[in-house]
Order: structure tokens, then C-alpha cells, then sequence
């Protein structure tokens, strides 16, 4: 049976990935693209969030949803980013569940990776499911060489593709809300288990896949030379950026 599945699965994935392509999607668009920190929560920014075109998500949002939190966070999913790992305590995005995903009317379901390890991820989800209904994106593989080379031998998160993405296309708007690079918790709910700063590190140290500081210091560089002429931030990363980079502070506004 497992050798069956592994054989439709592998017919199955190359009908449905495809190529999302930020530059064309993103196109004078307005974009809100909502992190899991606890930042997101010190505003009452859903209506705002849930008045651009296209609302960006990450991972667990749909999965750890609570009713009560849309004053906070909106309630429109346009794109989520998964890592497509299904684990609910390592890292993991939780059950990549089409159902919940339709009801907050998800169109674009996207593994970031256009890699061997993303390819690998990807066939490992149509193996399982066979799901032959809806499609698959990947981003362009010009875009995961640009990201994974700035990060000399660490693997940048999903929330630094969306970011990428984002600011580097020539949307009209980027609102971002929820990323503070691990200089604040996650938000209650999202991952628990590494609310506590010190536990967080230690576990980002024990896996060894990410740099939260070279990806702080690649988001400054992004801000830096993007091309988006309406960059708005939070309360709370607006700070952070005024007292780590004051010369940068001007090319962002706050909510």
C-alpha cells in the first residue's frame, strides 16, 4: 500500500505545484502579512488588517485560531505559508487541513522551498493525502537561491520568505504586524511550549536551522532597498526599529 501511495503521489505532484510568482501576484496589490509574535496583539488591527487586498499567514494561524482574536488579527487567510510539516510541538505547521483552510478562504497554499528538501516535503503531503483537487505553490527558484545565500549554511524561516517576498516586489502597501525576530514571545496559543524567551533560544540553538539575528539584520538590509513605497509596521516593531536603526525609521510608518 505505502508503495502504491509513494507512486500516485509522485504522478499526482507534478500536476499540481505550481509557481507563485510575488512579483506578478503582488503587483500594486496591498498586502498585511501577520507574524505569530505577541506583537500582534497589543493593537486591535482586524479591520485593518482585513481591508488589504491580500492578507498573508503563516503555519499554525488557521490551526490555532481562536474566534476571540479576530479584533486583533482580521479574519481573512488569502495566502498561507507552510512549512509542511505537520508536527504540532517542533517547529511544525500543524495538519495541512483543506477543510479549515477554505473556510477562511485560502487561494493560495504555499512551501516556500524550491529545493530539494521543499520538493521532498511536498511529495511526502500528495503521498499522504492523494489530493488531486487543489494546487500546490512553490516559489521561483531564482528567489529560494537569492534567500538561501544570504544565510551561509542557516535556514531562513518562513516568515523571512514572506518578508522577502513582500519587499521586493512592487506592491503599493505592506503592512506587517506580528514579527518581532524573537525579541518577544510567541503570541499565547501559537506555540506554548517555547513562549519563554531563554526556552525559545535554546531550542532555535538545539535545532540549529535558524539565525534570528542574520535574519534581523537581512530584514534592516530589505527595508533598506525596497522598492515599496508604503511600508507600515506595528507599534511594537516600530520601536524596535527606532532604537536599533534610527536611519531607517523613516522609510516605515506605524499603524
Amino acid at each position: 500500500m505505502k508503495i502504491i501511495k509513494a507512486i500516485l503521489g509522485l504522478l499526482i505532484m507534478p500536476l499540481r505545484v505550481r509557481v507563485f510568482r510575488p512579483n506578478k501576484v503582488f503587483y500594486n496589490k496591498r498586502l498585511a502579512v501577520v507574524g505569530p509574535a505577541d506583537s500582534a496583539y497589543e493593537q486591535e488591527n482586524g479591520r485593518i488588517i482585513d481591508s488589504y487586498d491580500l492578507v498573508i499567514r503563516m503555519n499554525k494561524a488557521l490551526i490555532t485560531w481562536n474566534p476571540a482574536n479576530e479584533k486583533y488579527l482580521g479574519a481573512r487567510t488569502d495566502i498561507l505559508i507552510h512549512n509542511f510539516h505537520e508536527n504540532m510541538h517542533s517547529g511544525g505547521g500543524g495538519p495541512l487541513d483543506w477543510n479549515l483552510f477554505k473556510k477562511f478562504g485560502v487561494k493560495y497554499l504555499i512551501q516556500p522551498r524550491f529545493d530539494k528538501e521543499g520538493w521532498h516535503w511536498m511529495f511526502n503531503y500528495f503521498k499522504k493525502y492523494l489530493n488531486t483537487k487543489q494546487t500546490i505553490y512553490t516559489l521561483p527558484y531564482s528567489d529560494n537561491q537569492k534567500i538561501s545565500n544570504m544565510f551561509d549554511g542557516y535556514f531562513p524561516t518562513r516568515g523571512f520568505f514572506v518578508l522577502y517576498s513582500a519587499l521586493t516586489s512592487h506592491c503599493k502597501e505592506v503592512f506587517i504586524t506580528g514579527f518581532t525576530f524573537f525579541k518577544t514571545p510567541y503570541a499565547k496559543g501559537y506555540r506554548d511550549n517555547v513562549r519563554d524567551l531563554k526556552d525559545n533560544y535554546k531550542h532555535i540553538q538545539n535545532q540549529g536551522f535558524h539565525n534570528p539575528d542574520l535574519e534581523y539584520e537581512h530584514f534592516l538590509k530589505l527595508i533598506k532597498k525596497s522598492p515599496v513605497k508604503r511600508i507600515t509596521v506595528d507599534e511594537k516593531l516600530y520601536n524596535i526599529l527606532k532604537y536599533d536603526s534610527p536611519d531607517l525609521i523613516q522609510k516605515v510608518r506605524k499603524i
